[in-house]
């Protein structure tokens, strides 16, 4: 059965799973709809990716690479450096990803935008590229990153994979070889090549492993395009027939499921990507909203509340690896500190994860207070544990126990983030990372970026952006 909206014709011969895929990178045809949705997202996922760039993770990595003057080296957003593209690739893959402030696909439980954008970025020194090329390769990256972790199943991330990593190469390497306009042959080599490429443990959560990760995969689809591109071929089927997706999935399976179809519709407008609110685990986002509701209706400090519970679904846990957090990356991960920061600080933002905000003696007291239970039975998957409720009550010293239970995710379609709340985290994350930027021509770029698709040349965009943040 074809994978692609478009059935092949009784007469030809069966297509493979790698053939259908390289025509829908090679050919899809992008709508309005996809393109406007697209730009909201990258904007945001450019903004966490400035932002990351003041992280020391990231400052350490861009001193360990050698920068590049070539008229083909592609510039950094946070200084004069250029870089050759496949370390560039690997410098924004791990800014976009290392305050989790990047958007999320439940559908796959990974984060789509990051790996896929930042292989984009480095792939030219965009100059003479059309936003509405840059976009569709976008989608195209996005889409197959999404469907392709579908096809594998919840097994693959259980095994201890980290999901964004390894299908963000073959993302990557999509998004690339549309961007590049390799042919169906060559784009299957491509992923052929990426699918050797993957690699990542979700043990390096809470490390600055986790964030490299998303490097690590943008510079392989990049590299990986480049070389189909020069003539390296791949296997004829990498996906199926013990490839991929057996490898993966832990010979769970080994066939796209029948009624997965690419583009009908596509993931980034049904059901859309969730856009974080908060910059940190995305499992960690209904019980801070729970809590900072509990906390603004109550009233009640920290210091009136004598313990916390919070109930999660079934699977919900497993990122949560850091109960009792000794850094900001190690907080991004802690359900503990989630619940006792929001009471603390009324708020979570981007100041909630420093070390310092996060080893607070007031904050560290109280984490053994919090308790989390996970509900019994067979762990949910994909949309079914974005769609479960979780509940946050809280003991007070005196008086009766408090409960709140969010069931839509927080910035999901049932929940989304607003222009206004999208706009306000665009100027946050830029201003962040180049506190003296123009905030009027920062809010000008964001409305000109929504717009991105009706560019002919991006380079202008690209430039005035840069401009506004790499004095920092």
């Amino acid at each position: 059965m074809s994978i692609l909206a478009s059935r092949q014709e009784a007469t030809q011969p069966p297509r493979s799973a790698a053939q259908d895929i390289a025509a829908f990178v090679s050919t899809a045809a992008i709508g309005e709809r996809e393109l406007a949705e697209a730009s909201r997202i990258m904007l945001d996922t450019l903004a966490v990716t400035i932002a990351g760039g003041a992280e020391p993770g990231v400052r350490a990595l861009a001193g360990s690479l050698e920068p590049d003057d070539r008229a083909s080296s592609i510039p950094s957003f946070w200084g004069n450096a250029a870089y050759r593209s496949d370390d560039a690739a690997l410098l924004f893959g791990m800014a976009s990803h290392v305050l989790d402030y990047d958007d999320v696909s439940m559908l796959t439980v990974c984060h789509p935008s990051a790996p896929v954008l930042s292989a984009l970025l480095a792939a030219s020194p965009r100059q003479g590229i059309s936003g509405r090329a840059l976009l569709e390769a976008f989608i195209v990256g996005t889409e197959l990153l999404i469907r392709l972790g579908q096809a594998m199943g919840f097994r693959h991330y259980a095994l201890g994979f980290h999901a964004t990593a390894t299908l963000g190469a073959v993302g990557a390497a999509a998004a690339c070889a549309r961007l590049m306009r390799l042919d169906e042959t060559r784009t299957r080599h491509a992923l052929a090549i990426a699918a050797s490429h993957s690699s990542g443990l979700r043990k390096n959560f809470g490390s600055m492993v986790k964030s490299l990760h998303v490097g690590i995969a943008a510079g392989n689809g990049l590299r990986a395009a480049r070389l189909a591109a020069a003539g390296i071929e791949g296997a004829a089927e990498p996906f199926e027939q013990e490839g991929f997706l057996h490898a993966f999935s832990g010979g769970e399976t080994d066939r796209w499921q029948k009624g997965l179809v690419l583009g009908a519709p596509f993931a980034i407008v049904e059901p859309g990507f969730e856009q974080k609110r908060y910059p940190c685990c995305y499992m960690l986002h209904k019980m801070i909203e729970a809590t900072l509701a509990l906390r603004q209706d109550s009233g009640l400090p920290l210091s009136a509340i004598a313990s916390m519970r919070v109930d999660m679904p079934a699977g919900g846990t497993k990122p949560l690896i850091h109960p009792f957090p000794k850094s900001g990356l190690n907080a991004l991960f802690s359900a503990p500190y989630a619940v006792v920061a929001s009471l603390a600080d009324g708020r979570i933002d981007l100041k909630s994860f420093t070390d310092a905000a996060v080893m607070r003696p007031q904050i560290q007291e109280r984490l053994r207070d919090v308790a989390v239970i996970e509900a019994g039975g067979a762990a949910q998957k994909g949309s079914d544990l974005g769609s479960a409720p979780v509940t946050v009550t809280l003991t007070p010293h005196e008086g009766a126990s408090l409960s709140r239970t969010i069931t839509a995710s927080p910035g999901s379609l049932e929940d989304p983030l607003t222009p206004a709340q999208l706009l306000v985290k665009w100027k946050d994350c830029l201003l962040r990372t180049c506190p003296p930027a123009d905030e009027r021509e920062v809010a000008a770029l964001f409305e000109e970026g929504l717009k991105l698709a009706s560019h002919a040349d991006i380079g202008t965009w690209f430039a005035r952006l840069r401009a506004n943040i790499a004095a920092n």
